[in-house]
């Protein structure tokens, strides 16, 4: 019996397209080898999607990652010069991450850094620190604070303005 996955595939912006057309290959490698399918459906998200749709994160691509068992999301976001030409509330980071961040509780980034130790000799760090290579997990919480907690703005006690 077949395991059959739905896949909302949100290619982004940029190099977003050419990263996600490398990174669905590894599910037709999943299917040839494994008890495994995949239905991969793409969906605007970011910049691209705002120039097509007038939405960061519109409501068809909502529907289809409500949908989906998974979310597979390229990079999002232009040259500050282009994103100059999308307001502010749908710029990708504002219109598009954060706002799938929020609908799907996502609160923590994984990212995994390794080198091996036969690649070692390409850091800059001390050949004694990491004669072993590197393999670590840095995990950044994303559900709070500056980048994703509440903004405000105003003006404090001694007359200074200020931005949180």
């Amino acid at each position: 019996m077949t395991n059959a996955y739905k896949i909302a595939v949100l290619p982004g912006d940029a190099i977003g397209p050419e990263i996600m057309l490398q990174a669905v290959r590894v599910f037709s490698v999943l299917q040839e080898h494994r008890d495994v399918s995949f239905e991969l459906i793409e969906a605007p998200f970011g910049a691209a999607a705002y120039f097509e749709h007038g939405k960061a994160f519109p409501q068809q691509t909502k529907a289809i990652c409500d949908d989906a068992d998974a979310i597979l999301k390229g990079p999002v976001g232009l040259s500050h010069e282009e994103s100059q030409k999308i307001p502010v509330e749908e710029q990708p980071e504002r219109g598009a991450i954060l706002p799938l961040r929020a609908r799907y509780n996502t609160f923590a980034n994984f990212r995994p850094i390794y080198l091996s130790p036969d690649m070692a000799h390409f850091s800059p760090l001390k050949k004694e620190i990491i004669s072993d290579g590197i393999d670590i997990l840095l995990m950044r919480g994303s559900g709070g604070g500056v980048y994703f907690g509440s903004k405000g703005r105003g003006i404090n006690s001694d007359g200074k303005r200020y931005v949180k």
